[in-house]
């Protein structure tokens, strides 16, 4: 497929009102859209036009949205594609997984009826940066170390039960000499299309593990996480190297945690069991992320040698207001703890999700309710104020 024609927007809607909507919206904020209201029209826009941002609204006549993301899975699309419906939260969610299972660049989901200002920061936020980006420059990005990363605090519960920052994730940051600081939601997609993802991780991994011996020598037991590319879990040589930058820095392997999804599992499930067991036996940590959407299996989490599950966002988001999601991560919680796992919940964003998550006897959590990532400098601060207040919660007795 041809590259995407920049600024171009394809909303695609059986609504007139709606589209006529977004072409005024787009005009408003720099860029050119195209429309299409019906199957044929969506297929035939395709067909001439490269756009970099697809808007889809899921209940098209015809062919309807799942039908449309296997039709632009099969012709190869690279553009940014987002969600829009009426229906209910989990219906978006699942449809955006089967998009990010189909390989294609899900960026988001609009619920409609949708404010103004909403479709606003929508398009002004996707139609720009990742058409903007290119090989050249993520590869000089790598090579003159313009990545950066953010770190962002994770709690633990503790045997007093208070929560205490135990550790922090990894986050890569592009500090662009040109756009400014991106974020990895807008290069991370080229990375893995490039096979520049293990460079990328390789940066983050070092980064990791160097700020880990630094915190050590400020007398900090600090671990980190560093969600793995699953390009390194086919890797054989990577327990080898892991261990090797380890002991260049002075940290512990039990002070690392590598977080992968199932997917990375999927292709050659022997070669990864073998290369999971030897980074445990090594001490490692291993975090199946993502678990409780799309299609988490039972079998990897018992199969597999994971010390964590990581229960996905979208989850959490959905405890305070979804009996349901209450009752699948309650399910997830007990099960994890069965089979002598430790869960963490991400994405915590309010009060009541995280007094919820630790009524369930929840292990760990991170969001930003918590904290924002930050720059490494900053978590010595953070961990000061925060271990230094009163956070305990009421007891769990666990049936």
């Amino acid at each position: 497929m041809s590259r995407c024609e920049r600024n171009l927007v394809l909303a695609v809607d059986d609504e007139i009102d709606f589209l006529e909507l977004i072409v005024q919206i787009g005009a408003g904020v720099g860029c050119d859209v195209i429309t299409a209201d019906s199957a044929a029209e969506f297929r035939d826009q395709l067909a001439r036009r490269q756009p970099a941002l697809i808007l889809l609204d899921l209940q098209m006549p015809g062919m309807d949205g799942i039908e449309a993301l296997r039709y632009l899975a099969r012709q190869g699309t690279t553009a940014g594609i987002l969600l829009a419906s009426g229906m209910d939260q989990r219906v978006l969610a699942s449809a955006r997984q089967l998009g990010d299972q189909l390989g294609l660049k899900m960026l988001g989901t609009l619920q409609k009826p949708a404010m103004l200002e909403d479709i606003e920061a929508l398009l002004a936020r996707h139609i720009e940066p990742g058409e903007r980006l290119s090989l050249e420059e993520l590869q000089r990005a790598i090579d003159e170390h313009e990545l950066i990363v953010h770190y962002q605090p994770k709690l633990v519960r503790t045997s007093s039960n208070d929560w205490h920052v135990h550790s922090a994730e990894a986050l890569v940051r592009w500090r662009h000499p040109r756009l400014g600081l991106l974020y990895p939601a807008e290069f991370l997609p080229l990375a893995e299309q490039s096979g520049l993802i293990n460079g990328v991780t390789d940066f983050v991994l070092t980064d990791a593990i160097r700020q880990i011996g630094h915190w050590r020598q400020r007398g900090l037991n600090l671990g980190a996480a560093v969600n793995l590319s699953p390009r390194l879990v086919q890797d054989l040589e990577f327990p080898d190297r892991l261990g090797r930058i380890l002991r260049e820095f002075d940290a512990t392997a039990e002070q690392l945690t590598l977080e992968v999804t199932e997917a990375a599992s999927l292709d050659d499930p022997e070669l990864v069991m073998d290369i999971f067991t030897r980074l445990r036996v090594k001490g490692v940590g291993l975090s199946l992320d993502d678990f409780g959407i799309g299609t988490s299996s039972l079998t990897q989490l018992y199969k597999m040698p994971f010390s964590e599950v990581k229960i996905d966002r979208l989850l959490i988001a959905e405890v305070i207001q979804s009996k349901p999601a209450a009752t699948v991560v309650r399910a997830i919680v007990e099960l994890a703890h069965n089979l002598s796992l430790t869960v963490c919940a991400e994405g915590v964003e309010t009060s009541l999700a995280f007094e919820f998550m630790a009524q369930t006897g929840c292990d760990a959590m991170q969001g930003e309710f918590i904290a924002q990532a930050m720059p490494a400098a900053e978590i010595e601060m953070f961990i000061k104020t925060w271990n230094g207040a009163e956070h305990t919660l009421v007891p769990v007795v666990r049936k």
